[in-house]
């Protein structure tokens, strides 16, 4: 008795700590839930930061992403007076700042790779000035890390309105078009725009951004 009294009133015990409670299976499947969401949004804003930095800077300020429009015949031609400025075989889409070779004539198991090279042109589709619709195809977002310069060549498409302006330079010759019809469709709906009675150009890139849900068909005609 004398040696339990001798440790006074208690002060010196050791104090140990409780035990954190659990949470509530609820809060912690939530909790789980908002860090998936979370890590998921940060991987998928780092992959696509190139095309969302192109596209606020068009928002901002679009007048610094337009180019100069096509004026005269172009390339390797040595008639006084013609420029170098746009090369043969290329789109150029002054409104956007789009100004890309275009890889002709690619067979359908043939166009993811060939998209690191231009803008693609599929393959038993017409060409500029032929009756039919030239169908050409292009990265609106890829893996930026995969390297080449147009991964985000259509990232500015669905800000093409009826009435722009579209060029393609071909054989030397450059064919203007003007946008008539802005679509979104589903993939597999995709070949019911593939043919044409008439002469058209059909531009065609993956929507939303970094998604492959939907594709964005611009469709345009040729001005004469």
């Amino acid at each position: 008795m004398a040696l339990v009294d001798s440790l006074g009133d208690g002060s010196g015990e050791l104090k140990v700590s409780p035990l954190p409670k659990k949470l509530h299976p609820v809060v912690a499947v939530l909790l789980n839930f908002l860090l998936v969401v979370f890590f998921s949004a940060f991987v998928f804003f780092f992959i696509n930061v190139p095309a969302y930095i192109m596209i606020s800077k068009y928002k901002l300020a679009p007048k610094s992403v337009m180019i100069d429009s096509p004026e005269i015949i172009v390339g390797s031609s040595k008639e006084p007076g013609a420029t170098t400025k746009y090369d043969d075989n290329t789109i150029v889409i002054p409104k956007i700042g789009v100004k890309a070779p275009v890889v002709w004539e690619v067979a359908g198991g043939k166009v993811m790779d060939s998209l690191q090279n231009g803008v693609v042109h599929l393959a038993g589709t017409a060409r500029p000035g032929e009756i039919g619709n030239a169908f050409l195809t292009g990265h609106s977002s890829n893996y930026w890390w995969r390297g080449g310069d147009y991964n985000n060549v259509f990232a500015l498409l669905p800000e093409l309105k009826e009435g722009d302006e579209i060029f393609v330079i071909f054989h030397g010759k450059i064919e203007k078009y003007q946008v008539k019809q802005s679509i979104e469709v589903k993939r597999s709906e995709v070949s019911s725009y593939v043919a044409s009675p008439s002469e058209r150009l059909t531009l065609m890139t993956c929507v939303p951004i970094g998604t492959n849900l939907k594709r964005l068909l611009i469709i345009a005609e040729p001005v004469r």
